[in-house]
C-alpha cells in the first residue's frame, strides 16, 4: 500500500459471469457465476435467485417452432370468399372479396353496368391456388381474354411494333438547325443574333462530338427511341391537365398536348402538320432567353430541368405570358433526345 492509501498493484478485472441471475439481467448489473449471487446475497434475495432466461435472437424465433401452416386462398382470414365479382382482373376479384366479407358486404349480386366491362367470363378465385403460368403463358392468355385491359394493351403493343417497323432511316436534324440560323436572320435583332450564336457554339461541339463516334445503326437506334418515346408521353400527356408540348433538340414539335391549343388556340392538326418548331411560337426575347438556357445543361449530367417564364404567341399575335418549366430527355448515349415542355398562363391581378 501507498502513504495515500491506494495499492501498488491495478486491480483485476472483475471475470464475467456466463449466464446473470435474473435479478441481475433485469436490473442490467454485473452477476457472477455463484448462485445466489453476491449482489443477491446483499439485497436480501438469495431465496430468488436462479439463472435468467435469454432471450433468442429474432432471426433464431421462428428455427425452432413449427411450421405455421398456410391458410387456403378460401379460408383466409377464416373468410368465406365470393367468386362473382367480374372485375376484368383475378386479382382486383379477389382484394374485393377479402374487403367484401371482412366490411360485412353483400357479395350476392354484384354488376358493374356504369364501368363498361360486362361480364368477362373469369374463372372461379379458387383458381388462385393453382400453379402460376409462365410469363409467355400469361401474355398468350391475357392476348386471347375478352377484358377490355387486355385488349388495350394488346393495341398498346401493336403499335409499339409499329413503331420500330416504321422507323427504316435515321433523322436528319441538320435540316432543323439551318430553319433555325435562317428564323433569326430574318426575324431578330443583330443583337439577339449573337445570343443566339453564342448559345449554339456552347453545345453544338459537344454534340458534333457525340455524334461522329455512332454508327449508322446507332442512328437508326436513336429515331426509334425517339419515336418509342413520343408514344409514351402521348398516353401521358392524355392524362394530365397541364398545357405540355415535347420538341426535339432542334426545337421541331413532334407532340401537342390538347391543353396547350386551348391555352394559346394553336390547333393541333396546324402545329403538326408540318414543320412547326417552338421558338416560332415564342417572342424574340423568349426564344432567345430558351436558347441560352437550353445551352447550360444541354450536356450537363447534373441537372435535367430549367424553370423560367415566357411569352407564347396566338395565331392571331396575342401574347400569353407563362411560366414555362422544360425537361431534356436524354438517350442512352447521353445525347438530348427529346425536350418536354410545360406552360402554365400567369394571370395579372385586377
Amino acid at each position: 500500500m501507498t502513504e495515500n492509501g491506494n495499492s501498488d498493484t491495478p486491480r483485476g478485472k472483475r471475470k464475467k459471469a456466463s449466464r446473470a441471475c435474473g435479478h441481475c439481467q433485469k436490473a442490467h448489473l454485473t452477476c457472477d457465476d455463484m448462485r445466489p449471487c453476491s449482489r443477491c446475497v446483499k439485497r436480501d434475495l438469495a431465496a430468488t435467485c436462479a439463472d435468467g432466461v435469454r432471450k433468442k435472437a429474432k432471426y433464431l424465433q421462428d428455427v425452432d417452432g413449427e411450421a405455421h401452416p398456410i391458410a387456403p386462398a378460401n379460408g383466409l382470414l377464416n373468410y368465406p370468399l365470393a367468386s362473382n365479382f367480374e372485375f376484368g382482373s383475378k386479382a382486383t376479384s379477389l382484394e374485393y372479396s377479402f374487403l367484401s366479407n371482412m366490411l360485412g358486404a353483400p357479395s350476392g349480386d354484384f354488376a358493374l353496368p356504369d364501368m363498361g366491362l360486362g361480364q368477362v367470363g373469369l374463372a372461379s378465385v379458387d383458381n388462385v391456388n393453382q400453379p402460376s403460368q409462365t410469363h409467355h403463358g400469361s401474355r398468350e392468355s391475357l392476348g386471347t381474354t375478352n377484358s377490355p385491359v387486355a385488349a388495350q394493351d394488346a393495341g398498346h403493343a401493336a403499335r409499339a411494333s409499329g413503331v420500330y417497323k416504321s422507323v427504316v432511316r435515321p433523322y436528319d436534324y441538320r435540316e432543323g438547325f439551318h430553319n433555325l440560323v435562317k428564323y433569326v436572320k430574318e426575324r431578330m435583332e443583330k443583337n439577339d443574333i449573337i445570343r443566339i450564336c453564342r448559345a449554339l457554339a456552347g453545345f453544338r461541339p459537344s454534340f458534333m462530338a457525340q455524334i461522329m463516334n455512332l454508327s449508322e445503326e446507332d442512328l437508326l437506334f436513336m429515331e426509334k427511341c425517339f419515336q418509342r418515346t413520343i408514344m409514351e408521353f402521348d398516353k401521358l400527356i392524355g392524362f394530365s391537365g397541364t398545357p405540355t408540348v415535347v420538341w426535339r433538340r432542334t426545337g421541331e414539335i413532334a407532340l401537342v398536348g390538347k391543353e396547350f391549343s386551348i391555352l394559346t388556340q394553336w390547333p393541333r392538326e396546324q402545329l403538326l402538320g408540318k414543320r412547326t418548331y417552338i421558338y416560332e411560337l415564342m417572342d424574340n426575347s423568349s426564344a432567345v432567353d430558351y436558347w441560352e438556357k437550353f445551352s447550360l445543361i444541354a450536356f450537363d449530367n447534373s441537372q435535367q430541368s430549367m424553370m423560367t417564364t415566357c411569352t407564347v404567341l396566338t395565331p392571331t399575335g396575342r401574347p400569353v405570358t407563362c411560366a414555362f418549366c422544360f425537361t431534356i430527355k436524354r438517350d442512352i448515349f447521353d445525347v438530348p433526345l427529346a425536350i418536354v415542355g410545360n406552360f402554365l398562363p400567369l394571370f395579372r391581378a385586377v
